[in-house]
């Protein structure tokens, strides 16, 4: 792909995107070295979201226009910031705005130009800037930056050398910041950086990203960090007309305030406040007497503090080599997939439909080493592909499409040993069930061959409607019939929130069809099915 010698807003949205992916990728590890100035753990997800805020924001921009796109990413990134790090990187893209507003297209020098001022903004925001943090690494990168373009850089060129340098500056990062270097890490918000011009470079030059993460994790010496050790996070956003952000600073400071950002964009009047107090109302009663107040939020650090100490080495001494990520409804049904070792349990939202992202976090949460993804239902194994896609080295999809042939596929899962020995005693597993599916026809219609009446029980086995009936107990013996129960060893009942019969009584039923058949009843809870089955 020969690189473009100007980047409009489709060219910029593209290698954004890329950009999001590489961070999604590196975002554990990038979370794992977060130590300071709180080790909470979060900085790689702050990040994320922060940078999805603003490609959300920028979605409905003409493609063409540079400088309109980047000014609503910005403006998506200020609305959406999270923690320290977001607020920061909010501020980089605001000043990449503020350089590029009004182009249509950007050069090379031109966006080498809008990289130092995302770093001189980004300094300007805080009243304590601190060297060897993020901040460092973005001004080391545009200052690399700007010396390709005075080489006659295009934009990928400029790119490349401005990543390659941040990757430079990360590691000089505990040199600069003593926590840093008594704890044995880089800065988490500065590989955060790197990794988003990383990305950046990837969309440019249409390169595929690496198979796996890349971001560095040193060991972390959590008994030599040091920090203040009491206090609370206060975040809230503030508009108003008459906002004088010194004067705010400074009633923040005088009141004890450490950590302080006030930043904000003052063509739409909105100012994110960030700072550390001991009383977190007197930082929120500061900002109230300034403006109107929006999306406040107060985070307990000591408390977040001692339970990310107690918790992460526990964390970690959990995660097995393969996790195991599983799409369910119906806490019933969750608990067996957790009870047979599943690591991670979406329910999906009100849909039940886990969304590409949601699928690929959980499975970078689940697994040291891989992760085994069980869709459960043909309407996700769409976003299930995508996700594979994403990381196809990390995660293995077990197409299933029910919730028996999950389950079944769940027994074989191992939490240790070789990933495609795992993934084919699944795949074998899951091969082995039929799925039954009871619920009732919200509307008149023909399937599969079948006329079914609204409010009538109707039965599906494999997927196929197969049969109707008076009632779900007729139809979920219908329906066992079709699926050759008579000749099964094994058939599970799940019964549905709205299940109409106890257990005792369906299992009756089911033993009196199919004598000999060992019958399994569990209250699933699910919603929408009263019944669902396994035959094995």
């Amino acid at each position: 792909m020969t690189a473009p010698p100007v980047l409009a807003a489709v060219t910029l949205r593209a290698a954004f995107e890329v950009a999001e992916r590489w961070l999604a990728a590196n975002r554990d590890a990038v979370n794992a070295i977060n130590v300071y100035p709180v080790p909470d753990g979060d900085t790689g997800i702050n990040m994320l979201l922060t940078w999805r805020a603003a490609l959300r924001a920028g979605a409905g921009v003409p493609d063409q226009a540079a400088g309109a796109y980047l000014g609503a990413l910005a403006h998506g990134a200020l609305l959406g910031a999270r923690g320290n790090s977001g607020v920061i990187l909010s501020q980089m893209l605001q000043g990449i705005a503020d350089a590029c507003q009004g182009a249509g297209t950007l050069d090379g020098p031109h966006f080498a130009s809008a990289l130092v001022a995302a770093a001189d903004h980004a300094y300007a925001a805080l009243s304590q800037p601190v060297e060897g943090t993020m901040l460092t690494v973005m001004r080391d990168a545009a200052r690399a930056g700007a010396a390709a373009a005075d080489a006659d850089a295009d934009p990928t060129g400029v790119i490349r050398a401005a990543a390659a340098e941040a990757r430079a500056s990360v590691a000089r990062t505990p040199e600069l910041l003593p926590r840093l270097r008594d704890a044995g890490v880089v800065d988490a918000g500065g590989m955060g950086i790197a990794v988003i011009l990383e990305g950046v470079l990837y969309g440019l030059t249409g390169d595929p990203l690496p198979v796996a993460g890349a971001a560095s994790t040193s060991t972390v010496d959590l008994t030599a960090v040091a920090h203040e050790g009491h206090g609370y996070c206060t975040e809230f956003v503030l508009s108003g007309a008459a906002v004088d952000r010194a004067e705010l600073e400074a009633a923040l400071s005088e009141a004890g305030g450490e950590s302080i950002l006030v930043v904000g964009n003052p063509q739409t009047l909105h100012i994110h406040i960030h700072v550390h107090l001991d009383d977190p109302g007197v930082g929120i009663s500061i900002g109230a007497a300034r403006g109107a107040l929006a999306t406040v939020k107060v985070e307990n650090m000591q408390a977040q503090h001692d339970e990310w100490r107690a918790g992460v080495v526990a964390s970690e001494a959990r995660l097995p080599a393969n996790g195991l990520v599983v799409v369910a409804r119906g806490e019933g049904i969750a608990q067996a997939f957790r009870d047979l070792g599943a690591t991670q349990v979406l329910s999906g939202g009100e849909s039940g439909k886990a969304s590409t992202g949601e699928l690929i976090e959980a499975a970078r949460a689940s697994g040291q080493q891989h992760a085994f993804l069980l869709p459960n239902d043909k309407d996700v194994l769409m976003a299930a592909e995508r996700a594979v896609a994403a990381d196809p080295a990390f995660i293995t999809l077990i197409p299933t499409r029910s919730i028996a042939a999950g389950l079944a596929a769940a027994f074989a899962y191992l939490p240790d040993g070789d990933p495609s020995e795992i993934a084919n005693a699944m795949l074998e597993a899951a091969a082995r069930v039929r799925s039954v599916e009871v619920s009732r026809s919200v509307r008149a219609a023909v399937v599969d061959g079948v006329a079914t009446r609204a409010g009538e029980a109707i039965v599906l086995v494999d997927g196929r409607l197969v049969a109707t009936a008076g009632s779900l107990e007729d139809a979920l013996l219908a329906g066992l019939d079709d699926a050759r129960a008579a000749n099964a060893e094994l058939v599970t009942l799940y019964l549905g929130a709205d299940a109409p019969e106890d257990a005792d009584t369906l299992r009756g039923r089911v033993e009196a069809r199919f004598p000999g058949v060992e019958v399994q009843v569990i209250e699933g809870g699910q919603p929408t099915y009263p019944y669902l089955a396994g035959v094995e």
